[in-house]
């Protein structure tokens, strides 16, 4: 890992509220918001781009934790910014606060964690797993 991933580093994802991201049950639309599942994944988008510009040569980040709290709806059609700052860093962690906003509206708070190991690392924890 790069030196320049330090605490205090952040990273931004804007995304708009779209048909696709409903919840849904059995088919059937919910609510006209944005789902708490895919506000997970962009959750998880901006706290990659946190890590990204700082990988070395040969490692990568795996999502190891993620919390999150959806406080307020971000309806169909709204155009959505996550921060996401690095609060904790060390050679194998990086830890994010992650915070949504519609304007000033927050809409969800949350916290990711990433280990950062070697890729060939990863990629035999993901053999182990596939082959059990």
């Amino acid at each position: 890992m790069e030196t320049s991933l330090r605490v205090g580093n952040t990273a931004t994802h804007t995304f708009l509220v779209t048909q696709d991201m409903q919840p849904s049950f059995e088919d059937e639309i919910i609510h006209p918001v944005c789902s708490t599942w895919d506000m997970v994944h962009q959750f998880e988008v901006a706290a990659r781009k946190t890590l990204e510009p700082h990988l070395s040569e040969g490692e990568q980040g795996i999502g190891s934790f993620l919390s999150i709290e959806h406080c307020s709806p971000a309806p169909l059609g709204a155009r959505v910014r996550i921060e996401a700052i690095v609060t904790e860093c060390d050679h194998s962690t990086l830890v994010c606060s992650i915070t949504a906003c519609i304007g000033s509206r927050i809409c969800a708070t949350g916290k990711q964690i990433q280990r950062i190991l070697p890729s060939a690392t990863i990629n035999e924890l993901i053999k182990k797993a596939t082959s059990q």
